[in-house]
């Protein structure tokens, strides 16, 4: 398993030189990303690293933020440069996005199954097809008696039946791409389990590219076959999942790795943890940015380093694995 190369063939979506700014100010900062048809990566990093908001990028759904320099190649066309009814037109179709929270993704005013049957309208499905297709994913998300849940408000419906809905109509027109920004966070451990298994039967089933961001390095180690570790708002770390967990190459990698519980340790020992904290956004010390939090920072590290190759992996770090300080 490798990190994507230059072949173009079977690309989905390709990221050049991403980046975004707040009211002048850049938060995002030359992200680089490809992904290929039926591919499932993970996006990692703390609160704040700039995961949702690269994301929020990609489906051109920023709102105050703006997009001020980069490439947004979707399928060959650049989504940095569509007009929004170009947009309106791929947005569920042929990219899809589960967003992080679930009591304000649904509107108050509307039934939960007509928002869903929405997002199939107007995509040009026939009423009553819309209907079935709605009942449908009702039951394979886990929603118990569709018929009658179908008319319910959100208000009806607990923060994890909420986020149900959410996927459901996400996954509605079967998309070519699918983000998941922390999907199964108000779900719990069983419906979780189901959620998971439902989106990888259907990326197996039609060749959906998925994209996960999420805090739970458990659900990425088991799911995803590629892992990106953002800091900084920057990619840090780009690199196939048993490489990433068996030899970290970034300094953030391995302490995010070691914060983890060893559950076969009957010892039960403090979890380890990253001293200080992450960037404000739009810090600009042109540094490594995890030079302050870093037991491997040199002199050099007052550079930012590039993403460069190691092996199946790419790290921005000019600090060889071999020389770490432990």
């Amino acid at each position: 398993m490798t990190c994507p190369s230059s072949d173009n063939s079977g690309l989905v979506l390709r990221v050049e030189d991403l980046a975004v700014a707040a009211g002048g100010v850049e938060i995002i900062h030359g992200v680089d990303l490809t992904l290929r048809r039926g591919e499932t990566v993970g996006v990692v990093g703390e609160s704040g690293s700039g995961k949702s908001v690269t994301m929020l990028a990609v489906m051109r759904l920023l709102g105050t933020l703006a997009i001020t320099r980069g490439k947004i190649e979707f399928q060959g066309r650049d989504l940095a440069r569509l007009g929004e009814a170009e947009l309106r037109s791929l947005r569920g179709r042929e990219l899809a996005m589960v967003y992080q929270d679930p009591m304000t993704s649904l509107n108050p005013l509307m039934r939960v199954g007509a928002q869903v049957t929405e997002a199939l309208l107007v995509h040009g499905v026939a009423k009553e097809e819309a209907r079935q297709r709605c009942l449908e994913l009702f039951r394979r998300v886990g929603i118990p008696d569709p018929e009658r849940t179908v008319r319910a408000f959100p208000h009806e419906f607990s923060g994890g039946m909420r986020q149900r809905v959410v996927i459901a109509m996400a996954l509605a027109l079967r998309p070519a791409l699918l983000i998941a920004d922390e999907p199964t966070t108000a779900l719990d451990v069983t419906i979780q389990q189901q959620i998971l298994a439902l989106v990888a039967e259907l990326q197996q089933e039609l060749g959906m590219t998925t994209i996960w961001v999420t805090h739970d390095l458990g659900v990425v180690a088991r799911l995803v076959e590629r892992v990106i570790v953002m800091y900084g708002g920057r990619i840090v770390e780009d690199a196939p999942v048993r490489d990433l967990f068996a030899r970290p190459q970034h300094p953030y990698t391995e302490r995010l790795l070691a914060s983890l519980p060893n559950p076969a340790d009957e010892s039960r020992p403090p979890l380890a943890q990253i001293p200080g904290r992450p960037p404000a956004p739009g810090d600009h010390d042109p540094g490594c940015p995890f030079r302050p939090r870093c037991a491997q920072a040199r002199p050099e590290c007052t550079t930012n380093p590039p993403l460069t190759r190691r092996g199946n992996t790419r790290a921005a770090c000019w600090v060889p694995v071999e020389e770490w300080v432990r």
